[in-house]
């Protein structure tokens, strides 16, 4: 027999012995593990209905599958059971209480008794939990990360307190988790008045690849108070805006960073679009979501940048007008003419600005600011704004 011949033979074999032992890979950041077959649990319909097993497999499964319906006492009778039924009763309640997510998350402890009854060892278990029925029922399942940023998303909209999610990713982290509800709070100043402080816990643990995520919303504002803020603010926007859909893309920017400078009152700390559209008050952060909150309305492609400038953090906003993209900086032009703040490049930024360069898309288009004003404003509004820069 040729070794052409051997190899070609033992190909099947090698295969299956591949996907018994179990591999792990890794695409576009997910993570998905194959394991070997495991043993299906068999429930028995009697007066007193119990599980069969007849391995550590089937153990484990049972247990789990207890825990997933929220039953606080179970049956399994071990027939023919394939090693130490006392052993592995012992290390499959450590097992499925520490490693397993939802036992980790619901279950307070498991006690257990273990019988011997003629040909069979009946386990009984009875199951304490820290958390609800209700609560074990609404862990929701999240395919990828995406899934759990648009969970994340639904329950904030709807002013949930609190979700929490399954889910096999390397990337899930606090952090990860903290960023993407930071990003939706930054795109989308219409549907939340304020961001809300996230706080989470691990179950296991953060650095398991499956895990349970518990996230807690922590609201500024009660909800019933913020939707009406909400309706009050995107009312303002609709009126601030009403005909900028009509205009050239470049000018309705234009009118958006106008609109934000000279609603702003006076300069301060407040940093939502609410405070810089309704009362008027607000510093960089508040203004570049005002700017984000219009060019939404107007259907311009917008974002919020965090840096910094003069050694103070800074927050300004990246349009992107026909294939190219732009700085604006609202908060510039409050009182000065609208040219400090329009449509710069990153060379124009360079020595005035800090951010980070690889989170941003590059701003180098061929429109210039001054070029873009003088086309749009009219004589009358240029004017104005000289005297407001002067004054």
């Amino acid at each position: 027999m040729t070794a052409r011949f051997r190899l070609t033979a033992l190909l099947p074999a090698l295969l299956v012995l591949f996907l018994l032992c179990g591999c792990g890979r890794y695409y576009e950041g997910e993570y998905t593990y194959i394991t070997r077959h495991e043993e299906t649990t068999e429930l028995v319909a009697s007066d007193s209905p119990y599980y069969v097993v007849h391995t550590y497999l089937g153990l484990n499964n049972a247990l789990k599958t207890m825990i997933s319906s929220a039953a606080e006492t179970g049956t399994v009778r071990a027939v023919d059971y394939n090693g130490s039924v006392a052993d592995d009763v012992a290390r499959v309640c450590q097992t499925v209480t520490r490693e397993y997510p939802l036992g980790s998350y619901a279950v307070e402890y498991v006690s257990t008794s273990v019988n011997r009854i003629l040909s069979y060892d009946e386990v009984r278990f009875r199951i304490a939990y820290r958390r609800t029925p209700e609560e074990i029922s609404s862990v929701r399942i999240a395919m990828n990360l995406g899934d759990m940023y648009t969970m994340m998303e639904n329950a904030v909209g709807a002013g949930r307190n609190s979700l929490a999610v399954q889910i096999s990713s390397l990337n899930v982290s606090e952090r990860t988790l903290s960023e993407a509800m930071e990003e939706h709070y930054r795109r989308h100043p219409e549907l939340l008045i304020s961001n809300p402080r996230l706080s989470f816990e691990f179950y296991p643990t953060e650095e398991a690849v499956s895990k349970i995520v518990r996230v807690s919303f922590n609201y500024t504002e009660p909800q019933e108070e913020s939707v009406a803020l909400l309706i009050s603010l995107t009312e303002r926007a609709e009126a601030l805006t009403a005909g900028f859909r009509e205009l050239p893309k470049e000018e309705a920017a234009l009118r958006c960073c106008l609109a934000v400078a000279e609603g702003i009152q006076s300069i301060s700390g407040q940093n939502t679009a609410y405070d810089a559209i309704i009362k008027g008050t607000a510093g960089s952060e508040g203004c570049a979501m005002a700017y984000q909150l219009l060019c939404n309305t107007c259907g311009i492609d917008c974002q919020v940048v965090a840096g910094r400038s003069g050694g103070s953090v800074r927050y300004w906003n990246i349009v992107h007008l026909d294939r190219a993209f732009y700085h604006v900086d609202s908060f510039a032009c409050i009182g000065a003419a609208p040219t400090e703040g329009f449509l710069m490049s990153d060379n124009d930024l360079r020595l005035r600005y800090w951010w980070d360069v690889d989170k941003y898309p590059p701003c180098s288009g061929p429109l210039n600011g001054e070029d873009v004003v003088e086309a749009y404003l009219r004589p009358e509004e240029k004017e104005e704004e000289t005297t407001s820069a002067e004054g």
